[in-house]
């Protein structure tokens, strides 16, 4: 449903059901979050209808924030937090 032009960056869908693959290094450059390279390596892309609401809620229940709202590519809304272990989570919206 998604992929950018490198492929650096895959989106998924199926029966209702997306998930994002994405390489470290677009992580990284293209969003600011420096994920480390052995171990855990992913970042888990959830898709949303307001990128905003869903920062502001995960993180008033304690989420850590990596990064607040941002335009990217012109057309999607995009934050970043953690999970409980530390695991970075991208929350999406398409504009």
């Amino acid at each position: 449903m998604f992929r950018t032009p490198q492929v650096i960056h895959v989106d998924l869908a199926l029966d209702g059901y997306k998930i994002g693959i994405a390489w470290a290094r677009s992580t990284r450059d293209d969003h600011g979050p420096d994920p480390i390279s052995q171990g855990q390596r992913a970042a888990v892309v959830l898709w949303t209808d307001d990128t905003t609401a869903a920062f502001a809620r995960v993180t008033a229940a304690g989420a850590a924030a990596l990064a607040a709202p941002y335009r990217w590519l012109d057309r999607l809304l995009i934050a970043w937090v953690a999970d409980p272990d530390g695991n970075p989570i991208q929350l999406v919206q398409p504009l």
